[in-house]
């Protein structure tokens, strides 16, 4: 029997979720480990999303997968990633990291005032959408660098 092509989108569909959750998943984020599925289905089920281990298991492996919209919002506000990337709506996440590495290269080109200025705008961007989400805009969720690192730019 052969599929339909609303079974072949269906299945692509799935296919592109899970890729780019495995991805999610797999991404060691300042030097920790992956996340497993017992953490994330902890994690979203104390920010208001019941969601099992054995669920977020089904998600990553299933052959055919379907997840509720509030899932894939649930999973993308915890991977801090914007839902349509889940959805193949966004763009991949090396495109994403090449155009950080070129704008943190122009950065490290001004002056130490203008890279002050630069983190101050940042730091805004950073309120405003926050509080677009509806989250609390008094402390943005990422600095843009460590204060470490902006030293070292410096230099």
């Amino acid at each position: 029997m052969k599929d339909t092509p609303a079974d072949q989108a269906e299945a692509a569909a799935s296919h592109l979720i899970q890729t780019r959750l495995r991805t999610l998943f797999e991404a060691n984020t300042e030097g920790r480990p992956p996340y497993t599925e017992a953490e994330v289905a902890r994690e979203l089920t104390k920010a208001g999303h019941r969601i099992t281990a054995e669920g977020i298991r089904n998600l990553l492996r299933a052959p055919r997968i379907n997840p509720k919209a509030s899932t894939l919002r649930a999973l993308a506000q915890f991977f801090d990633v914007p839902a349509g990337y889940l959805l193949g709506d966004q763009e991949e996440p090396e495109e994403h990291s090449r155009r950080v590495r070129v704008m943190a290269r122009s950065i490290t080109k001004l002056s130490p005032a203008a890279q002050d200025g630069i983190a101050v705008i940042i730091d805004n961007l950073l309120r405003v959408e926050e509080t677009a989400r509806g989250g609390d805009s008094k402390t943005p969720r990422h600095r843009p660098g460590s204060e470490q690192e902006s030293d070292n730019s410096r230099q």
